[in-house]
């Protein structure tokens, strides 16, 4: 079994969907609201297991990158717990992602090149957290907001944690892929619980997955000779929930789950597309890895 346990598919896929598909179900069962924070509990979790438990004060960009995951996930769970919505939760997620992309940038910040890579970043962070438009027509509205459905935002966290892993993987940069493929198994556990019926809300929690999923480009941008620039490739998975309202939604069990299932190949398709071009830039060369 240890053997198994140090298998880097397992490490990268198996493990952190498994974790993720237990960490959603103990939190719905404890608070329905809460079950999208078991994405980057499970993220957090994986990365202990695999990785080890980072230092305080974080001696590494990946140290720093755990430490800010674990930080948001606890600001996403408050948020969550405590019924945080609309634009004051997007200002802290917004706060949240630009300090931990600044904190982790800061040393690399030597070049032209790593100042336009982080305002890129900063510009995808501002998205992640003002961005609205996953909530598909029919949306039951909830008070003031309206519920949105966890179908296209995960979906888009997975796309852009496959692209990350996968451009990680082609340019052999291991730690970085491991922890972005484990990022997307767990998002995969997540969808599994909300497939062919959605259960749960996406809510701060599920944002802040997706904002580790902007921190880990940030890491391989800056601290790796990966073409990172091709992740700008994957960058249509975030609009998942605006091509959700042109996808045709089937009536009953049967179509819902056809729909959802839809929404995530095309938000997966800009990812394989990104995979795609930082395979060809290094010549068709396999990894390593």
């Amino acid at each position: 079994m240890s053997e198994l346990l140090q298998d880097p598919f397992v490490q990268s896929s198996v493990l952190p969907l498994l974790v993720g598909l237990v960490l959603v179900g103990v939190l719905h069962l404890l608070r329905r609201s809460l079950a999208a924070a078991g994405i980057a509990a499970g993220f957090l979790v994986v990365f202990a297991l695999v990785i080890g438990l980072p230092a305080l004060p974080p001696p590494s960009s990946m140290g720093k990158l755990f430490w800010a995951s674990a930080a948001g996930l606890l600001l996403g769970v408050g948020a969550d717990a405590a019924g945080l919505r609309g634009r004051i939760a997007s200002v802290v997620l917004a706060v949240w992602l630009a300090a931990s992309l600044l904190w982790i940038a800061l040393p690399a910040l030597d070049s032209v090149a790593a100042v336009v890579s982080v305002l890129v970043l900063l510009g995808t962070a501002a998205w992640v957290a003002f961005a609205r438009g996953s909530e598909p027509p029919g949306s039951e509205p909830r008070g003031s907001e309206t519920v949105e459905s966890p179908t296209a935002p995960a979906a888009s966290l997975l796309a852009l944690a496959l692209a990350v892993g996968g451009t990680a993987l082609i340019g052999s940069s291991a730690s970085i892929a491991q922890m972005a493929l484990a990022l997307a198994a767990s998002a995969g556990g997540f969808l599994l619980w909300n497939w062919p019926v959605e259960r749960h809300g996406w809510g701060l929690s599920g944002r802040v997955a997706t904002g580790i999923a902007v921190l880990l480009a940030g890491v391989l941008a800056l601290y790796t000779q990966t073409q990172a620039a091709v992740l700008l490739l994957a960058l249509p998975a975030l609009f998942a929930g605006h091509i959700r309202r042109f996808l045709p939604r089937g009536d009953g069990l049967i179509g819902r789950a056809a729909s959802s299932a839809a929404v995530t190949v095309v938000a997966v398709l800009p990812a394989l597309v990104a995979i795609g071009a930082a395979y060809a830039l290094t010549g068709g060369e396999a990894s390593p890895y």
